[in-house]
């Protein structure tokens, strides 16, 4: 059931980030739409990251040749490259995740990488900086200091926001472990006090006086 909610995740996400290449007027998706992914890399193994990579490529291909006029042409090329290279980029994160711990910095960094990869598809903006249209941050960002720094820092935000939201679950979930903590306390003074008092008041009874010893 997991598997299967996450795989919907992964077929929205890339259907939201084809949207967002497609219209201007939804650049805030392209901040978001990548959640899935990296959640992906932060608990899976890079085998199974890897699969989840290749999955959202292979649907964000159909998303963007049968539901979103973009730019990429439908062909068994376009969908060979825009499959296997979100799942290479999916398997080292995982690996790298695996060895060092989840870095959104890294991993944003790792995302250049994937942009320079599918520049055959013919996207002008390339992914993530496509998301953005013609918004503030890319003739900011964009027009200073290239698209794919725009890119960087989406794939930055987030990488960072699953950071936070797990963070934020291990805080919800952690303070379980504290009324086990508190039994454990209570239950090892509740056994052992008896034991202790029935010591001191052993001890604090009085002896008898000595036998005089006869003549």
């Amino acid at each position: 059931m997991k598997a299967l909610v996450f795989a919907m995740a992964l077929a929205a996400s890339a259907y939201l980030m084809a949207l967002a290449i497609e219209s201007p007027q939804r650049v805030w998706l392209g901040w978001v739409t990548l959640l899935p992914l990296f959640y992906g890399i932060r608990v899976l193994s890079p085998a199974r990251a890897m699969i989840s990579g290749v999955f959202w490529g292979a649907c964000l291909f159909v998303a963007s040749v049968a539901f979103a006029r973009t730019e990429i042409a439908p062909s068994f090329g376009s969908f060979s490259l825009l499959s296997l290279i979100p799942g290479v980029y999916c398997y080292f994160g995982a690996a790298l995740t695996r060895r060092i711990g989840f870095s959104p910095y890294l991993l944003a960094l790792g995302w250049i990488a994937v942009e320079f990869a599918i520049r055959p598809l013919g996207l002008n903006h390339g992914l993530l900086a496509g998301t953005q249209g013609d918004g503030f941050v890319v003739r900011v960002v964009g027009n200073f200091a290239g698209y794919v720094l725009v890119a960087f820092l989406v794939a930055l935000v987030n990488a960072t926001l699953v950071f936070i939201l797990s963070g934020v679950r291990l805080s919800f979930t952690s303070p379980r472990l504290v009324p086990k903590a508190a039994i454990t306390v209570k239950s090892f003074f509740v056994n052992e006090l008896p034991s202790y008092l029935l010591h001191l008041i052993r001890a604090s009874q009085p002896r008898a006086p000595p036998i005089r010893a006869l003549p």
